[in-house]
């Protein structure tokens, strides 16, 4: 079994592996802290470096719930909602920034924070789009992406992408159900601790036009919940395996299905949303999938809308019943960084 172990200034050398580089060549690239890749906060998708040595992911948290993984010639964006409201931290990257290098882009779910400048980087990178239905029809509706780069799933099995090294499938999920009453208590409490003022005329009429850029209709919004959400599991061929889903709603058969014969996976985008009421839904998708590595997902809070998601009361419950779990929260833009045959790890800052 596999644990990770935090990388140190030189790689330690492991024994040959069947399915990855020998340990003997690992010495032919850089160590993590020195790997370009994850000395920079520059995304790959914006023009920063790909990752040297071919056995190494670099993942990079870019707010909300999206992420971007680069792994060989491979640059994938886990939902595209690059583009920030008024209220958000920025990210420090813009949707033109990120149109240097992208293979893919897959998609959550129809909620615009989640795929808003989907259709821009489809676009100006001829990236593969993947989403369920509703999102699909959205991206469709803007005319920006060719036909034959759109992939709409379900989720229900046998809808696998396979890239440079890795495979993905999408797994059906479930979105999250946080009652509207505890919502408005979380946002008014927000605002009433927020030390800035109000949006400025400008910050509201921009935020206007990101949220009403995604419309969808009721019958569509309601589908959404069980039937348009839309989690990825990724199988690499030296069996390095990771599960990323953007909404914290109960597990699904599908998600369990996905997960037997399996008795764990190396990382997991584990959503964390909803206040008081996350951690138990968290702990049911670590329960399940069991990762090395947590990485959060939807858990950002911003000032005058939401109140900060804590890490520590959930890393506390991971650490007492999963000890060898890692749960990291890293920060925007941050390089995340696996080597996924000595399964070391290095965060840069």
């Amino acid at each position: 079994m596999h644990t990770f172990r935090i990388a140190t200034t030189a790689l330690l050398c492991l024994a040959a592996s069947s399915t990855g580089t020998s340990a003997t060549a690992q010495t032919a690239y850089p160590t993590l802290d020195r790997e370009p890749a994850c000395t920079t906060l520059m995304p790959t998708s914006a023009g920063g470096p790909r990752p040297s040595n071919p056995d190494v992911v670099v993942l990079r948290f870019l707010g909300v719930a999206n992420y971007e993984l680069a792994y060989r010639d491979n640059v994938i964006l886990l939902d595209a909602g690059i583009d920030t409201l008024s209220w958000w931290e920025s990210s420090g990257v813009t949707p033109e920034m990120m149109t240097k290098d992208v293979d893919a882009i897959l998609l959550g779910h129809a909620h615009g924070e989640h795929l808003w400048d989907a259709p821009y980087i489809a676009e100006k990178t001829g990236a593969l789009v993947v989403a369920d239905p509703i999102a699909m029809r959205w991206v469709r509706g803007t005319g920006r992406v060719d036909d034959k780069k759109m992939a709409a799933v379900k989720g229900l099995g046998g809808e696998t992408f396979r890239f440079k090294g890795f495979a993905v499938e999408a797994v059906l999920g479930h979105h999250n159900i946080v009652p509207g009453e505890y919502m408005q208590k979380d946002r008014a409490a927000a605002a009433a601790i927020a030390l800035e003022g109000p949006l400025t005329p400008e910050q509201q009429a921009h935020d206007r036009r990101l949220g009403g850029m995604v419309p969808t209709t009721p019958e569509e919004r309601e589908r959404i919940i069980k039937e348009g959400t839309i989690a990825y599991f990724f199988t690499f061929e030296n069996g390095f395996t990771m599960f990323y889903t953007d909404s914290a709603g109960p597990t699904t058969d599908q998600e369990r299905k996905i997960m037997q014969g399996r008795p764990k996976i190396d990382v997991g985008f584990i959503p964390y949303y909803g206040g008081e009421l996350a951690p138990p839904i968290t702990m049911e998708y670590i329960r399940l999938f069991k990762p090395d590595l947590m990485l959060p997902t939807h858990h950002d809070g911003h000032r005058n809308r939401m109140l900060d998601m804590p890490m520590g009361p959930l890393g506390l419950q991971i650490r007492n019943e999963f000890p060898k779990t890692k749960a990291i929260a890293p920060l925007l833009r941050a390089p995340v960084c696996i080597n996924t045959v000595t399964r070391e790890l290095y965060v840069g800052n």
